[in-house]
């Protein structure tokens, strides 16, 4: 690169946990490949902890787990070659674990699960790391603060950090947002629930946060807690009412999991839209770079579809369920057969019926003769909304029904899960979603649906429902939910749960429509779903203040059908720069990661893994560069 100016070149990173670090982690990647690399100084701001950021931070409950195995997980944009680790090659989370002094952390295999403050720390590592390497390439400025404002002088930006102590101003050329989830403002409803609770003294609202931030210490034991939402976060909560209270999961001589009480629980009783915990991800068989190679789903199909509407019908986007669901259901079901046959009759026969299914196409009716001929036919396609909702339309005399029902489906799901993500037809066959997010993502990603088909079908039933099914936890967590229903402490409301005051009780109730009898009242109440908080209705002042100044604005999707406001930071597909209300995008404004949700689709991955190149360290790469191209060209002025 030629220089056009000696001058220092300003990089500020607004957010340090995962997607910061990516862009640090090329940043100076780029600069070590470099003959003659530009004279830089890169801000690093954070407003909890430098190198883990809030949801990773490392002094969270040691209770709270992961949901990817530990093999999976790499932080470095290269594999680690024997040589010191630094920006382009390093050490692996598995590889990093044996490093650490507790044997909890350093006996862990590839396919188990860490705890979260774990991961921070090895964050924290690849941050240090980083850090270190960039002592011969440039100034690093550490700064543990919220920024609160951002301007633009024509110049450069500025930046007004609050600290702890002080407010501080940092001036930069370029600025990258890789802030994470923000708390969102109380929707009408649970600002009546919070009012609700500050009139009564003995009552307790809890929402929008992770279960890390939640003061969940200060509940007294004995107290009925009502948790509305059964995601990710609420086995976090979970865990700090057991585990974390000094009670103690075991597995009975007969291979049960079973609960022992700490005497400090509280009681338990929650309910969500389906009525059932996120299903628990098959065991881990693949490895690291195994997936299932696209059959029907591939970015070369997702193309020739945008052709084909774009001489059709005048415009390249796609609908979800006609053009990418019905080859996405192809996928699914291609693997479900295949691993039926391979486990019903072996190898042999599962390459002819997939050979067979191959030559007919992704049109599933098609298929039918083949599952037949092939000694099948008791097999029925995979329903992903069955599966995600199988109490959807069932009604329940009792609590004990619902109940029985529920252990039912979790016992069945902990099976499917402990064959694995290969060997279990089921967990195989919803494994291929999670080998498809790349391609989804090309055919989703900056307005690549029609507004009506990105908000109804992929966003309003797609990932709402389906999400579930292939993001879910280690299959012992569904044990401990069992054990925990087993031993008293948890109880489940139903399907369609609804949440609410009882003024007459002056206390809070959760009930299921479908259950008889099912209103149970509670002390405390906590909204365990995370809320996207998109733009509007952002707690963060760093992003009201950008749209109030109209230096940024969500991405309105629309035709001449309808307009479909995502609430994401507009951002262009090339280099993630932030578009400002006027429709120009800032010289060296940049986002990445959650702020930039629903403009670009499963943002919230927050790791790489090792020897395989995937988007979530190009899209770091892509910003990396397009600063450092910048500032060779001179053209932050």
């Amino acid at each position: 690169m030629q220089h056009l100016t000696d001058r220092v070149l300003d990089v500020a990173i607004v957010g340090t946990g995962p997607r910061g670090i990516s862009v640090f982690e090329r940043l100076a990647a780029n600069l070590m490949a470099e003959p003659e690399p530009p004279s830089v100084r890169i801000w690093l701001i954070d407003a909890v902890e430098l190198g883990a950021g809030r949801i990773w931070r490392t002094d969270q409950e040691t209770s709270f787990l992961m949901n990817t195995v530990v093999g999976e997980i790499s932080m470095f944009s290269g594999v680690f070659d024997g040589e010191p680790c630094r920006p382009g090659a390093g050490l692996s989370f598995q590889q990093w674990l044996p490093t650490q002094p507790e044997p909890e952390l350093s006996g862990l295999d590839h396919d188990d699960y860490a705890p979260r403050y774990a991961y921070g720390r090895y964050l924290r590592y690849v941050y240090d790391s980083v850090v270190r390497a960039m002592s011969g390439l440039g100034e690093v400025v550490e700064v543990v603060g919220k920024v609160t404002s951002l301007r633009d002088d024509g110049n450069g930006y500025t930046l007004r950090v609050s600290t702890a102590d002080q407010e501080r101003t940092v001036t930069a050329d370029a600025v990258v947002v890789t802030t994470g989830h923000a708390p969102a403002e109380l929707s009408e409803h649970q600002s009546e629930l919070a009012r609700f609770a500050q009139d009564r003294s003995a009552l307790r609202y809890l929402s929008g946060d992770s279960a890390a931030d939640l003061d969940l210490r200060s509940i007294p034991s004995g107290a009925t807690v009502g948790v509305v939402g059964l995601g990710l976060s609420f086995y976090d909560i979970l865990m700090s009412f057991t585990v974390g209270r000094g009670g103690k999961f075991k597995v009975n001589g007969d291979g049960a999991m079973c609960y022992v009480p700490g005497g400090n629980e509280p009681s338990v009783v929650a309910g969500s839209r389906s009525g059932l915990p996120i299903r628990s991800r098959g065991r881990n068989q693949k490895g690291v770079t195994g997936r299932a190679a696209p059959k029907f789903l591939t970015s070369a199909a997702i193309g020739q579809l945008r052709e084909r509407n774009a001489v059709h019908r005048g415009n390249p986007a796609l609908d979800f369920d006609r053009d990418v669901l019905s080859l996405l259901q192809a996928e699914i079901n291609y693997v479900y057969y295949t691993t039926q046959a391979r486990t019903q009759h072996g190898p042999e026969r599962a390459e002819a019926v997939g050979a067979e299914l191959y030559a007919r196409g992704p049109e599933l009716a098609r298929w039918r003769e083949v599952v037949e001929r092939h000694g099948l036919e008791d097999v029925e396609p995979v329903d992903l909304d069955q599966l995600s909702r199988p109490l959807h339309a069932k009604r329940f005399d009792s609590g004990a029904d619902v109940v029985a029902e529920v252990r039912r489906i979790l016992l069945a799901d902990i099976t499917e899960a402990g064959q694995g993500n290969v060997d279990s037809p089921l967990k195989a066959a919803l494994d291929a979603i999670r080998d498809s997010r790349e391609v989804l993502r090309h055919a989703v990603d900056f307005g690549g649906l029609t507004p009506r088909s990105h908000r109804a079908d992929f966003l309003g039933r797609f990932v709402s429902r389906t999400s579930t099914l292939f993001t879910g936890p280690p299959l012992e967590r569904t044990a401990q939910f069992l054990a925990l229903i087993n031993a008293g402490v948890l109880d489940v409301v139903g399907p369609d749960v609804v949440h609410g005051c009882d003024a007459e009780q002056d206390r809070f109730f959760l009930e299921s429509p479908a259950v008889e009898g099912s209103r149970r009242h509670c002390d405390v109440l906590i909204d365990s779903r995370i809320p996207t908080a998109g733009l509007i209705r952002n707690t963060d002042p760093l992003m009201r203040q950008l749209v109030e100044d109209r230096m940024a604005v969500d991405f309105v999707h629309g035709d001449t059908e309808e307009m479909f406001a995502t609430g994401a930071l507009h951002i262009t597909p090339a280099e993630r720069r932030v578009i400002a209300a006027d429709g120009r995008p800032h010289r060296a404004l940049y986002a990445l990661g959650i702020p930039t949700e629903r403009v670009c689709w499963f943002t919230q991955i927050g790791n790489g893994r090792p020897g395989v190149h995937t988007s979530f360290s190009r899209d770091a790469d892509v910003i990396a560069l397009s600063v450092l191209r910048r500032a060779a060209s001179n053209t932050f002025q």
